[in-house]
């Protein structure tokens, strides 16, 4: 086994970077919604600014399918395949890309559940 030069590296560094956003920032941006939404509550009903609490979730969406977007450029950089009878770095690649989609299209249902909330019931709604 032969130790990567350092040009293979600097050339696969980005990637595996853009491979591990893919799987980790979409769960994360539903998390940090969640704690947004549940900080900007109080705020919101004391300064009567009911709208605002749109935002929060709005923004988390549109990263969520960013990602979501992100990682399907990577799994059609490799061939856009789903089975392969070979193991490599495209196999590993499109598993962790397809598992990116997955991770960050599940996040985006679920701040889109957490958003239905808000329409639902208002800042000020406290048991």
């Amino acid at each position: 086994m032969s130790v990567p030069e350092s040009s293979d590296v600097q050339v696969r560094w980005p990637r595996l970077l853009r491979l591990s956003l893919g799987v980790l920032l979409g769960p994360v941006i539903a998390l940090a919604n969640q704690q947004t939404i549940y900080s900007t509550n109080m705020w919101a009903c004391g300064h009567g600014a009911h709208a605002v609490m749109h935002v929060v979730p709005a923004v988390a969406l549109l990263v969520s399918i960013g990602v979501a977007m992100l990682a399907y450029r990577d799994w059609s950089a490799v061939g856009r395949g789903t089975q392969d009878e070979t193991d490599g770095a495209e196999a590993r690649t499109r598993f962790v890309a397809l598992l990116g989609i997955s991770a960050s299209l599940l996040s985006s249902l679920v701040i889109v559940a957490q958003w239905a909330a808000i329409f639902v019931f208002e800042p000020c709604m406290r048991a």
